[in-house]
C-alpha cells in the first residue's frame, strides 16, 4: 500500500499534472486572503469547495497519466485492484492535507492568529470536500470513462451539483452554514461522515467495475 502511494506521488510529481490544480488553489487563496478584517470561516468554505475541485482533478490526472499498458504493469505489481485504488485515494488525500495546511497557515498569518479555535473544524471541512472530490474523480477517470471530453463534462456537472444544489445534502449544508454565520460543528461532522462513506462506496464500486473490465 505504501509502495503504491509512493509510486503515485512520484508519478504525479514527474508528470506535473498537479500544476493546474495547485495554481487554481493558490489563485483562490491569494484572492480571498486579502482583507485581514474578513471573517475566516466563510473564507474556509471557499477554499474547501476549491479543494474539492482540485482533488477531483488530481484523482483524474493521476489515474489518466498511465496508458492502459502501463496500468496493467502497475496492476501486476499491486496484484489486486484494491491496493491500486486505495493508493490513489491516499495519494490525493495527502496532497489535500498539504493544501489544507497551506490554506490555514495563510489564513492565520493574514488574520494574526485570532481564531485558532476554528482551525480543527476547518481542517475537517477541507478534508471532507477533498474526500468527496476523490469520490467524484474515481468514476470519471479513464478507468470507467474512455474519452477525455466526457470525463471533463461529467466531472464538472457532478461537482456543480454537489456544491450548489441544496437537494443533494453532501457538502452543501456544511458550506451554507459556513458562509451564512450559522453553527458549523454539526454540519461539518455530518459532512465528514457522509463524505467518508461516499468515498468508500465510490472506491469499492470503481474497483469492482475496473476489475471486471480488465
Amino acid at each position: 500500500m505504501l509502495a503504491v502511494t509512493r509510486y503515485n506521488l512520484a508519478l504525479l510529481g514527474h508528470s506535473q499534472r498537479y500544476v493546474p490544480g495547485a495554481l487554481l488553489f493558490l489563485a483562490v487563496l491569494s484572492i480571498q486572503y486579502t482583507f485581514p478584517t474578513s471573517p475566516p470561516v466563510p473564507e474556509f468554505a471557499v477554499s474547501a469547495a476549491t479543494l474539492m475541485i482540485v482533488s477531483c482533478w488530481l484523482t483524474i490526472a493521476l489515474l489518466d497519466v498511465e496508458d492502459p499498458v502501463q496500468r496493467l504493469v502497475t496492476l501486476s505489481h499491486a496484484r489486486k485492484w484494491w491496493p491500486l485504488i486505495t493508493g490513489v485515494v491516499l495519494t490525493v488525500l495527502l496532497c489535500a492535507a498539504a493544501m489544507t495546511v497551506v490554506s490555514e497557515t495563510w489564513s492565520v498569518v493574514e488574520h494574526h492568529n485570532g481564531f485558532t479555535g476554528s482551525l480543527g473544524l476547518s481542517a475537517l471541512a477541507h478534508l471532507s470536500c477533498a474526500a468527496l472530490g476523490i469520490a467524484i474523480g474515481l468514476p470519471c477517470s479513464r478507468l470507467l470513462v474512455a474519452r477525455a471530453g466526457w470525463t471533463v463534462i461529467s466531472a464538472l456537472v457532478v461537482l456543480g451539483l454537489v456544491i450548489l444544489s441544496r437537494w443533494i445534502p453532501l457538502v452543501n449544508p456544511m458550506l451554507s452554514a459556513m458562509t451564512n454565520d450559522k453553527p458549523i460543528e454539526e454540519p461539518i461532522l455530518v459532512a465528514t461522515v457522509v463524505c467518508a462513506v461516499v468515498l468508500a462506496l465510490s472506491a469499492t464500486t470503481v474497483g469492482t467495475l475496473a476489475r471486471r473490465r480488465s
